[in-house]
């Protein structure tokens, strides 16, 4: 195919039945890097969404391909597609999560990656969760797993399950795969990036308020480290960790192992600068009897 029969009004239209036409690796990882550029904007999404035949079950085929290039490219365009509702439509249709999952846990790195994009774009709406949870046996462990996988990929395994804790969704599984301990580390000072501690935090965050996650947090030791941050860090981690310890406090074990977090947090909340990223809340959540709550 030539690329320049890529552009103008037919170009999506264009790109993907050269997909269709399954052309030579060398051409089909070409067209699918043209076609990702031209997804750019939602006019286009659209365009290759609304496409008969559909576009998104032959990328999904091509997440089988020999070729490593390919089921990275194929998986960005997923990706792309999957930030509008239509598009999830059409990966639940298509029944894409299981090989995206399962190239979430391959030993290429950009594969991986970009296979963990897909899956994050698919779960930053309630919808895209719900198409999720259909592969929550597979899926949960798979993303727990790769939480000590390189960081760009741990990020967005972590990212799609705070995501996924939100909705409530796999809670279980994600205790029973190990998700705390892989957490706490991911939490502990100077041993991540600033990024992926913010994003451990809002997954704390959320499973601290389950009933389960309470526990399992609170006997991990977590408070601690949730202290630590709030007397020390940038703003949206010392929000984040109050956070966490206002949910973990209400359970009767946290309030009973909360005298850690005490100091830090009134300090906190005096704290001029900090005060609009922290209220009463999480004090109070602690400070409260447990027979007051419980």
């Amino acid at each position: 195919m030539s690329l320049s029969l890529a552009y103008g009004n037919r170009g999506v239209a264009k790109l993907i039945q050269s997909l269709q036409a399954e052309e030579p690796e060398e051409e089909t990882s070409l067209t699918l890097l043209t076609l990702n550029g031209l997804l750019s904007n939602q006019e286009n999404k659209m365009k290759a969404i609304s496409h008969e035949p559909p576009l998104v079950p032959v990328l999904t085929k091509l997440l089988a391909a020999p070729d490593a290039e390919t089921r990275k490219l194929s998986a960005q365009t997923l990706a792309s597609l999957s930030l509008v509702y239509q598009g999830r439509l059409a990966v639940r249709e298509a029944d894409t999560v299981a090989p995206l999952t399962e190239l979430v846990g391959t030993d290429e790195e950009a594969v991986a990656e970009s296979s963990g994009a897909a899956l994050l774009a698919l779960s930053t709406s309630r919808d895209g969760c719900v198409v999720l949870a259909e592969h929550e046996a597979d899926l949960v462990p798979t993303l727990t797993h790769a939480l000590s996988a390189p960081t760009p990929v741990a990020l967005n395994a972590l990212s799609t399950l705070a995501n996924l804790l939100r909705q409530d969704i796999g809670v279980t599984t994600a205790l029973q795969s190990g998700i705390v301990p892989q957490l706490r580390n991911m939490i502990l000072p100077m041993e991540f990036p600033p990024k992926v501690v913010v994003s451990a935090l809002q997954a704390t965050w959320n499973l601290a308020n389950t009933p389960d996650g309470k526990v399992a947090l609170v006997d991990a030791e977590f408070l601690p480290v949730l202290s630590h941050h709030c007397a020390q860090g940038d703003p949206q981690v010392r929000r984040l960790s109050a956070g966490c310890l206002m949910a973990m406090t209400i359970n009767k074990q946290g309030k009973l192992e909360s005298q850690c977090c005490l100091e830090p947090l009134v300090d906190l909340l005096l704290d001029a600068s900090a005060a609009p990223y922290v209220d009463l809340g999480s004090v109070r959540s602690a400070s409260l009897p447990p027979a007051l709550r419980d």
